[in-house]
C-alpha cells in the first residue's frame, strides 16, 4: 500500500511541475493598438484648426509628436490580454533558445516561417506581445527588413519577399530599438528590465548567457 501511495504521490509531482512550467509564446493582437507616445494625428490638426486634406487620410491612424514634428508609426505601446488572439502565432515549443547578449530569439524552422510569411504592413508594421502563460510582458513589431519607416519601440526585422540578390538584412530575429524617430540608429533593445520573461527562459533552460 506504501508502495503505491509512494508511486501515486510522484506521479502527482510530475504533472503539478509540469503544469507549472512556463510556457512562452508570441501572440499577434485582434486589432491594432494606438502608440501611447504623441497625439492622434486628427486630434492635433483639429487642436492647431490645421485644414485636412486628402494627405492626412494615409497618417490618420499614427500619432504625431508635436516636440519633434515627426510622425510616429512604431511607437509604445501596452496591452492586455483581452487585445491577444486566442491562439498564439509561436507556440511555446518553436521558441528553442534566447541568446541574451545578442537579443536574439532562436526559434524552430516553424517558427521561423510563420514570421516571415507574415504579409508586411509596410508602414505602420505588424504589432506583437511575447506572454508567459498568456501574461504580456513584451510588446513590439514585425518590421519588414525594406520598410523605409523608423520604429522607436521594439521591432524584430523579418524578410518576407525573396531577393535573387544577398543581403544584409537581418536573417535572425533580434529585438531592437531605434534613438529617436528621424535618424537610423538601431540599437538593441535592453531585454533585462523584461525580468519575467527573461526568468521564464532561465527557468526552463532556454537562455544563452
Amino acid at each position: 500500500m506504501k508502495k503505491i501511495l509512494s508511486i501515486l504521490l510522484f506521479v502527482s509531482f510530475l504533472f503539478s511541475c509540469k503544469n507549472h512550467e512556463e510556457k512562452i509564446e508570441i501572440y499577434l493582437l485582434k486589432n491594432r493598438v494606438r502608440t501611447t507616445e504623441g497625439i492622434p494625428v486628427l486630434e492635433y490638426v483639429k487642436l492647431k484648426n490645421i485644414k485636412y486634406n486628402k494627405n492626412l487620410e494615409n497618417v490618420k491612424d499614427c500619432n504625431y509628436d508635436s516636440i519633434s514634428k515627426q510622425f510616429i508609426y512604431g511607437g509604445k505601446f501596452t496591452v492586455n490580454k483581452e487585445n491577444i488572439e486566442s491562439k498564439p502565432l509561436i507556440a511555446d515549443e518553436d521558441i528553442l533558445k534566447l541568446n541574451l547578449k545578442k537579443n536574439e530569439f532562436i526559434l524552430s524552422e516553424i517558427g521561423k516561417q510563420k514570421i516571415t510569411q507574415l504579409k508586411p504592413n509596410m508602414k505602420s508594421g505588424i504589432q506583437f506581445v511575447i506572454c508567459v502563460n498568456k501574461q504580456p510582458y513584451l510588446t513590439g513589431y514585425f518590421r519588414s527588413n525594406i520598410s523605409s519607416n523608423i520604429y522607436n519601440w521594439n521591432y524584430i526585422g523579418y524578410d518576407y519577399f525573396e531577393h535573387k540578390i544577398a543581403t544584409i538584412h537581418d536573417k535572425h530575429f533580434v529585438i531592437r530599438q531605434n534613438e529617436g524617430y528621424e535618424k537610423w540608429k538601431p540599437t538593441l533593445c535592453n531585454l533585462n528590465q523584461y525580468s519575467e520573461l527573461v526568468s521564464a527562459f532561465r527557468n526552463t533552460n532556454r537562455i544563452i548567457e
